[in-house]
């Protein structure tokens, strides 16, 4: 298309011209819209809510404090809920697998369950939503509350195996000290029997036992290489220093007691942490507890449908105008006739609306589908009736768009040999030049009709006359001009009836020069020298004479005779041709010498803004060599 600026007319006529992509592509989109929501499986959902509380010490928390831990715990335990461990205990629960089912089968089953699961925290609370989408209302509940009830259990066996490992470490622990707390009690008992007076500063001896038992209960709490146990190391180290001026026995007895004293105070924390473990083993209070159950869902999760149906048809409407602007975009054809004008520096001598345009209006919107793109084929009866339309329907807008070519065509006695050819097959150039052929008749105009297209006539076909003897016969000398000219009476002796021929008057003012036997090369019948004198007879006998050429771009019969007449018509059917052939057309017969009149428009829809498309009748390009016009093509 020309490079210009879009306005909102240029809108409206891209909307109009490719309304049925439009309508298409949305009803398609709706439709597989309505067929994917309404296949797709009903489904419900329920939701739960828990509160997570973590009870902690306060040796908990300094060693929290102490410790980075660079977790969310919230959000691990969001993903710990639809874990395996969790999610196999409720497929347990629900009867789903047993204990003998195959490592497979409970994984898919897993696999499953966790798909149907969406957890979530709530904002910045401890409290996480678990959500179930199920196709049943109480399918969704119960497997809601189930997985709560497993996490419950899952979190309190957690917490009591921590425990039972503290108890075992604890009783780990008292049976070691108890064991070397009774050797060192023998040692001393046995040691005091066979020494006598042994005296030791009791204060150092004192002191050496208080750090003794600080450095056992530091190293509880932290490793050999702490700053706070090499500190307590150094001082007993100081100590034992001091009293290396006692005798070997003396401090030996010391040793003892002191390692007796400090087992005994061990001894007794342990015990104390041995029932501090064994109650909170033996404790059923879970940190996972129930804000909200889970209830039947009292609708399903497809209420939204008519939204999404909403949302799918607008998207098929934008896809529909985005495949309209495509559409007009790779169109290589000219839309107004502003830019026939613009582009090919050629007049418009007018434009012949559609024969089928008024009929398509009150049909269905479907229907006008179907003939678009399954188009229904022609009769013989009904092509003829095309061409012949300003006879059987003088006063039809189609007719007098025909009386409106005649008058821009501007006849005058110098111009009276008309050419009217297309760019390619099919774009109606028969149909012109039978009907622009009958209007100059019905104004008084004597007026020949000549076949000249030696490849695929169709005017003794249309008239329903002989198609030999005829041109062909002619230029080769075989018959005279009088035996191959065709009037009324001819007409009426051949296919049309009596009533036909006096449906409207001037009918007894055209002439009819048929095609004759086709030769096997037109070219040289168009060259010779017997064409040039034909045409200069003819215009001494006739007003008007109408030559019916074969298309420019697959032959070259137009392009030969194009110099030998006063004018050339050139007929575009929008939509079928692009605006490359059709300017070659034009340069091609202009280099040929062609004085081209302007362009008629075929097939059209007139309006103020545009020319719209025309959903036109598929083809085969086999046209020339064959005789015979298919069904279905228009001429």
């Amino acid at each position: 298309m020309p490079q210009y600026e879009l306005n909102l007319r240029d809108y409206l006529r891209i909307f109009r011209k490719r309304r049925l992509i439009i309508l298409l592509t949305f009803f398609t989109v709706a439709i597989a819209s309505i067929f994917f929501l309404f296949n797709q499986p009903i489904e419900y959902q329920a939701s739960a809510t828990i509160k997570i509380e973590e009870r902690k010490t306060i040796a908990g928390l300094l060693t929290e404090w102490i410790v980075y831990n660079p977790g969310d715990v919230m959000e691990s335990e969001t993903k710990v809920i639809k874990g395996y461990p969790v999610m196999k205990g409720v497929a347990l629960k629900l009867g789903k697998i047993s204990e003998q089912s195959s490592l497979e089968e409970i994984n898919n089953v897993i696999s499953g369950l966790q798909g149907k699961v969406e957890t979530e925290r709530i904002s910045t609370t401890n409290m996480i939503r678990i959500s179930v989408k199920s196709e049943s209302a109480r399918d969704a509940m119960e497997l809601a509350n189930t997985i709560v009830e497993i996490y419950k259990e899952e979190n309190l066996k957690g917490k009591a195996e921590q425990a039972r490992h503290a108890r075992e470490f604890i009783e780990e622990q008292l049976s070691s000290l108890e064991n070397r707390l009774k050797i060192t009690e023998e040692q001393l008992r046995k040691f005091g029997e066979g020494v006598q007076n042994i005296r030791l500063a009791e204060p150092i001896q004192q002191k050496l036992v208080e750090l003794e038992f600080q450095l056992a209960e530091m190293l509880q709490k932290y490793t050999e290489k702490h700053p706070k146990v090499i500190q307590l190391k150094n001082q007993i180290r100081d100590m034992e220093s001091d009293i290396k001026g006692f005798s070997g026995q003396e401090l030996e007895y010391a040793r003892l007691n002191r390692e007796a004293d400090v087992n005994k105070k061990l001894y007794a924390m342990l015990k104390e942490k041995l029932e501090e473990a064994r109650i909170t083993e033996a404790q059923k209070v879970s940190d996972v507890s129930l804000v909200n159950p889970a209830v039947m869902p009292s609708a399903p999760l497809a209420g939204n449908r008519l939204a999404k149906l909403f949302i799918g048809g607008f998207l098929g409407l934008i896809l529909g105008v985005s495949l309209a602007f495509i559409s007009e975009t790779l169109d290589t054809s000219i839309g107004t006739i502003e830019d026939v004008e613009s582009v090919i520096k050629l007049p418009v001598l007018g434009v012949i609306p559609s024969f089928e345009s008024d009929g398509k209006n009150g049909k269905e919107l479907f229907a006008r589908i179907k003939d678009a793109f399954w188009p229904k084929e022609k009769t013989d009866e009904e092509e003829k009736y095309v061409r012949l339309i300003a006879h059987y329907q003088p006063r039809s807008p189609i007719t007098e768009s025909y009386r409106n070519i005649h008058t821009n065509l501007k006849l005058e006695a110098s111009k009276k040999t008309i050419m009217v050819t297309s760019s390619n097959p099919q774009e109606g150039k028969s149909s012109v030049v039978c009907n622009l052929g009958i209007v100059m008749a019905q104004v008084g105009l004597r007026t020949l009709l000549v076949s000249t297209d030696l490849r695929r006539p169709i005017l003794s076909k249309t008239f329903g006359i002989k198609k030999e003897p005829g041109l062909h016969e002619l230029l080769m000398g075989l018959v005279k001009l009088e035996e191959v000219l065709n009037n009324i009476t001819d007409i009426m002796l051949g296919e049309m009836s009596f009533e036909d021929v006096r449906k409207t008057p001037g009918i007894e003012n055209i002439w009819i020069l048929p095609s004759g036997n086709l030769p096997g090369n037109p070219v040289e019948l168009l060259e010779s020298k017997a064409m040039e004198t034909l045409i200069q007879t003819l215009k001494q006998q006739f007003d008007v004479i109408i030559f019916d050429m074969p298309p420019v771009l697959p032959v070259t019969d137009a392009s030969i005779l194009a110099p030998k007449m006063d004018c050339t018509v050139i007929v575009y059917e929008i939509g079928r041709t692009g605006r490359e052939a059709l300017m070659r057309t034009k340069i091609q017969l202009e280099s040929a010498g062609a004085k081209i009149a302007g362009v008629v428009l075929n097939h059209t829809k007139a309006q103020t803004e545009a020319i719209s498309n025309y959903p036109y009748y598929h083809y085969k390009y086999k046209y020339y060599g064959r005789e015979e016009k298919e069904k279905g093509q228009k001429v």
